[in-house]
This record gives C-alpha cells, structure tokens and sequence, in this order.
C-alpha cells in the first residue's frame, strides 16, 4: 500500500490494534506501527503523539470493543 493513499489515520490505528495483539503494546513501536500501515514514522506523529494515543484516541479500538459485544451471547440468569 503506497503512503499516498487515504485513510492515513484510520491505517495507523488498524496497524496499531494488530501489533499491539500480536507483541503486545510495550514490544510495538512507533516505527513498527508506521512500517504495518505503509506510512513514515513522521506521517504517524502527524496524527498521533505517541503510540499511546494510537490506542486510546483511536476508532478501531471502540468498534473492535463493540463488535465483541455485540458477537457475545446472551447472560443467562
């Protein structure tokens, strides 16, 4: 995927949610997560401070969140 196609934001942060489940969050770089979405490390810091805000700030992690949710069954009491 060449850097110059859209959704830059919404890349780093697919990216991101992959490494984080693969290493986990302390052994994924900024680097690491740039070199997955096909961007530069400067591209990343253009969108997020840190690899943190990747995370946090992000959508992917809210829908990943929903979407188990809703995929879980139902309690029974």
């Amino acid at each position: 995927m060449g850097r110059w196609e859209p959704n830059a934001q919404g890349r780093l942060e697919q990216a991101a949610l992959e490494l984080y489940l693969e290493q986990g969050f302390d052994e994924t770089t900024v680097a690491q997560i740039a070199a997955r979405a096909g961007l530069t490390e400067r591209t990343c810091f253009r969108h997020f401070t840190d690899k943190r805000e990747v995370l946090f700030r992000g959508r992917v992690l809210a829908e990943t969140l929903e979407a188990a949710i809703d995929d879980a069954p139902a309690a029974t009491g």
